[in-house]
């Protein structure tokens, strides 16, 4: 795929040149943290064998042909979206750069997010926040920090300690705010012994990425996905043969669904649970966005009824 030679930048500088900020999560952290409050559960993005056998299952269901709709299509249930954000990437126990440890080249999860910006792609989800939101998620903050789990495995109170502590340091959280945790190769995530991204473990490799919102307080609601290593069988497609192919593949999913459900009671399909990005993730193509090429999957449009990559 000759396309995707294109590994290096356009005309800006390298966002590996600049060392992400560093916080600390500290026992204080963790003590703030097992206080927090959920509305509901976080909403994962399951390995690729679970979404074949749904998605199939799905079809092949009696689903009511007289809806007006596509049976497929979103339905707006009334909680909020977001239209515009600043993202904060925060990288965990990356020994190198990010564009090493969730990248290819000089692709990094920053690349991807600014190009992805002003990109088609983006736009689709125009239709559901009510206005084209191309250029509304421009800004793109890097941050980093080390800590020890348990067995390599990230835990939900792990999670929370990070999310308390980034959101602390920054000063920032609310609808116009997303942080996006990133773990390395080698790191699981559980949200209990059974439901985990562990890719060395079959029994409980359940997802891949998810997202959701967590409240510190009255006032300190934090927006939130969470991105494993993703360059690992029943995550990465066949067709994404370079790193950043999957990381960005699963970013974009995991953030378009975040602007679009933040809160996870505003845009998805009422007969699936399927939010935007859920149907289209076997839908994954060389797409130019920005001034690179990325290996990723399509959006849902409830315009066209179907997965597309830039119809809406």
């Amino acid at each position: 795929m000759a396309a995707c030679s294109n590994d290096g930048p356009t005309g800006t500088p390298s966002s590996a040149s600049v060392a992400p900020q560093r916080f600390t999560v500290t026992a204080a952290n963790y003590t703030a943290a097992s206080t927090a409050t959920q509305q509901r559960a976080p909403k994962v993005f399951e390995t690729i064998q679970r979404l074949e056998s749904k998605l199939f299952g799905q079809r092949s269901s009696n689903i009511n042909a007289n809806l007006i709709q596509s049976p497929y299509d979103l339905t707006n249930n009334g909680g909020p979206v977001v239209e515009s954000a600043t993202h904060w990437n925060l990288y965990i126990n990356c020994p190198t750069t990010p564009a090493q440890c969730w990248g290819t080249g000089a692709l990094t999860p920053k690349t991807f997010l600014t190009d992805f910006n002003t990109s088609s792609m983006l736009d689709i989800a125009g239709q559901y926040l009510g206005e084209i939101p191309d250029g509304h998620f421009g800004t793109v903050n890097e941050m980093s920090t080390t800590m020890t789990f348990a067995t390599d495995t990230v835990f939900m109170s792990d999670l929370f300690a990070i999310l308390h502590s980034a959101s602390q340091t920054t000063m920032k959280s609310g609808y116009n705010q997303i942080y996006s945790v990133f773990l390395p190769a080698g790191t699981d995530m559980c949200m209990d012994a059974f439901t985990c991204y562990s890719p060395d473990n079959f029994n409980t490799f359940v997802f891949c990425a998810f997202h959701g919102a967590v409240d510190f307080g009255p006032h300190w609601h934090v927006l939130y996905t969470v991105q494993p290593y993703q360059f690992v069988p029943g995550c990465a497609a066949p067709n994404q043969p370079r790193v950043i192919d999957a990381t960005a593949s699963t970013l974009e999913h995991e953030t378009t669904e975040l602007i679009t459900d933040p809160d996870l009671d505003a845009w998805f399909n009422d007969l699936t649970g399927n939010e935007i990005m859920d149907l289209c993730f076997t839908f994954r193509n060389p797409e130019q966005i920005g001034g690179h090429v990325y290996v990723v999957q399509d959006v849902y449009s409830n315009t066209v009824h179907a997965c597309t990559d830039g119809a809406f």
